[in-house]
Formats: C-alpha cells, sequence, structure tokens
C-alpha cells in the first residue's frame, strides 16, 4: 500500500479579518498576525503545528495579496510559491480549491490537512497524531474526514457534526458521519449537545486534493467553472489573470454550505486535544497565563509595565505606555499607538460594534 506520508500536505487558510480583536487586528495586519500569545501570532504557532505534519515543501497557505508580505515575513522558509494569493475574498469553498487545485497540479495523490490559522490546538503532539490518522483514512479512502470538537456547551455559532455510530468495525476511533449542519438556532445546538451524538465543525477537513475537486464540480459547479483554466496556468505566465477571471466569476460561499451540508455520509474523528477559535478579546484572555490576582498582562513585544491596585480578572495588552488601574475587575484594556480599547469582558463580542462606527465615522485610518 502507498505510503501517504509522502503525499501528505497542510493548506492553512489566512486571508480572513478579524474585527472582534481590534485595535490589534487591522486591515493591514488582522488577527492572525497579531502578536497576541507570548510574543506569537495565531499564524506562526499554526505553521508550527503544520511543520509537525509535514515538511516545509508540503506547507501550502492560501491569503489576501495584501497579505502574503506578512505570511513570508512570519515563515520564511514556505517556498514562495507555495503562498497562493486570492485577488478578493470569496470566502473558503473557493479558497480550499484555490488550494487544492495548485497542490494537485505538484501531486495527483496529494492528500490536505486544512488549517484555519486563528485557532488554538494543545497538547499539539495529541494533534498530529490525531491528524496524521485522520490523513490516512482520507488517503486510503474516498471519503472527507473531518476531525469533531466535543462542545464544552450548547453553541449556535458554531457548524454542528452529527456523528456516534462506528465508522468501521477494525477501529473505534472513528465515526461515520452522518450530516453536517451549519450554525443551528439556540434551541436545536442545546438539543444537538444533550443528545450526545454532534460534534462541533472546527473545519478541520482532511481530505484527497481530487475528491474535494470533484465534490465541488458536484455540488457547487459555479464555484469551480473556471478552475481548468487556472490548473493549466499555474507556473505560467496566465496564472494571475487566470486567477483574478476566477475569483470574479466565483459565487461567494463557504464550504460548508458548498460541500459539507450535502454530505450524507463522511469520516468524523472525535477530537482528544483543546481546540478553541480565537474570536473575541475575552477567549485571548482564557487562553493566557494568569497571575495571582487573576490578571493577564501582555503586549505584542512582551509584557508592557502595569501597576494594578485591587484589580483583578482583567486583560492588559499593553503598549509602551505605563498603564495603572485601581479597583478594576472583569475589564479589557487594549493599548495601541493610536487607539485604546476600555470594555468588560463580557462585552468582547461588541468590539465589532466600535469598528462599524469607526466606518461609519469615516475614521478608516484606525481599521
Amino acid at each position: 500500500m502507498e505510503n501517504f506520508q509522502k503525499h501528505l500536505y497542510v493548506l492553512i487558510l489566512a486571508g480572513g479579518g478579524g474585527t472582534r480583536l481590534w485595535p490589534q487586528s487591522r486591515e493591514e495586519s488582522p488577527k492572525q498576525f497579531a502578536k497576541l500569545f507570548g510574543g506569537k501570532s495565531l499564524f506562526e504557532l499554526t505553521v508550527q503545528r503544520a511543520r509537525k505534519v509535514t515538511s516545509p515543501s508540503h506547507i501550502f497557505v492560501g491569503t489576501s495579496i495584501k497579505y502574503r508580505k506578512n505570511v513570508l515575513e512570519a515563515a520564511p522558509f514556505i517556498p514562495e510559491e507555495n503562498v497562493i494569493c486570492e485577488p478578493m475574498r470569496r470566502d473558503t469553498a473557493m479558497a480550499h480549491g484555490l488550494g487544492a487545485l495548485f497542490i494537485y497540479k505538484k501531486d495527483p495523490q496529494a492528500v490536505i490537512v486544512n488549517m484555519a490559522s486563528d485557532h488554538l490546538i494543545s497538547p499539539v503532539d495529541v494533534f498530529t497524531s490525531q491528524i496524521k490518522q485522520a490523513a490516512e483514512v482520507a488517503f486510503n479512502n474516498e471519503y472527507l474526514v473531518t476531525v469533531g470538537i466535543k462542545p464544552r456547551f450548547a453553541h449556535s455559532g458554531m457548524g454542528h457534526i452529527r456523528a456516534h455510530k462506528p465508522w468501521s468495525k477494525d477501529s473505534d476511533d472513528f465515526l461515520l458521519g452522518e450530516k453536517f449542519v451549519e450554525k443551528p438556532e439556540p434551541k436545536l445546538a442545546q438539543k444537538y449537545t444533550d443528545s450526545g451524538q454532534y460534534y462541533w465543525n472546527a473545519n478541520l477537513y482532511v481530505f484527497k486534493a481530487k475528491l474535494y475537486l470533484d465534490l465541488l464540480k458536484k455540488h457547487s459547479p459555479k464555484t469551480c467553472s473556471m478552475y481548468p483554466k487556472i490548473l493549466e496556468s499555474i507556473g505560467t505566465e496566465n496564472e494571475k489573470e487566470a486567477i483574478q477571471l476566477a475569483f470574479q466569476m466565483a459565487p461567494s460561499i463557504s464550504i460548508d454550505y458548498a460541500v459539507s451540508e450535502k454530505l450524507h455520509k463522511f469520516v468524523c474523528l472525535p477530537s482528544k486535544f483543546h481546540w478553541t477559535d480565537v474570536g473575541d478579546w475575552k477567549e485571548v484572555y482564557n487562553n493566557l497565563t494568569k497571575d495571582p490576582a487573576g490578571n493577564v498582562i501582555e503586549g505584542p513585544k512582551g509584557r508592557g509595565e502595569y501597576i494594578g491596585i485591587n484589580s483583578k480578572n482583567n486583560l492588559l495588552f499593553l503598549d509602551k505606555k505605563v498603564i495603572a488601574t485601581v479597583g478594576l475587575q472583569d475589564m479589557l484594556i487594549i493599548d495601541t499607538p493610536d487607539a485604546l480599547l476600555i470594555c468588560p469582558k463580557d462585552e468582547a463580542q461588541g468590539v465589532k460594534q466600535v469598528v462599524q462606527a469607526l466606518k461609519d465615522n469615516n475614521l478608516t485610518e484606525y481599521l
């Protein structure tokens, strides 16, 4: 049997924004490139995980053309030709598809581990072991494989995966996936969680490049109508023009709506690692080390200067100024050279409204 490891690739999607992590996350350097965790960015941490899975020559990154420099600076060991630049945003179905085309061109037998660039995962060795298990199953079978996250609470903002029956009599690790449900209503999410038959969909997809391209052709033909032209142009002077035209013609649709929800049989591997989508500042706080008072003091270049009097359970993301607080509890203080955010931790989701207000007031220099 062919060794899957030599055909194993990682595709990191790093083209999104991150309005809820303003003012560290900006248009020119969104959240995946912000130094949030011990001086490292989420993108850098994702690349570290990818290098545990395969070699740098087999790591590809899909990103916006304006973030190409960010990617190459953070991961100079990734070949430049492996950084695939999208001319405009068309959501994840197109992003996964473009990456799959480039990888398929290099290796028609390729199996792809897809990673988002804004997730925190630990322990890394458990993740690596499970993701290789998933890749071997995907390589040897004509199934899409996904890693499901056991729900910690009823979450209507997450896609859900129904899987509770064994996939194979030879393995207890894998389950038969029955359906994907994208972001169910709160009552339905609670029902799913209570049933014990559902997992969160963290978009940790593993599939053969050819299988995904075939699934797109079957279930979302408008997304991939220009793929033959792109495949033909890769590595030629016509490559950028072909990609530009394909993106102009393609609909904006996620992989979940374009492909996943159309599947009634796939493979699910329940995770044994901790996973979180770093979607707001409260989640950043939850994943950093606290001092004895429950405060997190961090900064893009290490710990800033902070004096806290009777202050506890705060996140202080500091730049160069000395920040002092008296009697402050459960707050976020995010300091940057040109903007300061102060907000209760429980209101962290509201930061995206600040970004919208900046747009509405034409304060675009702060975005």
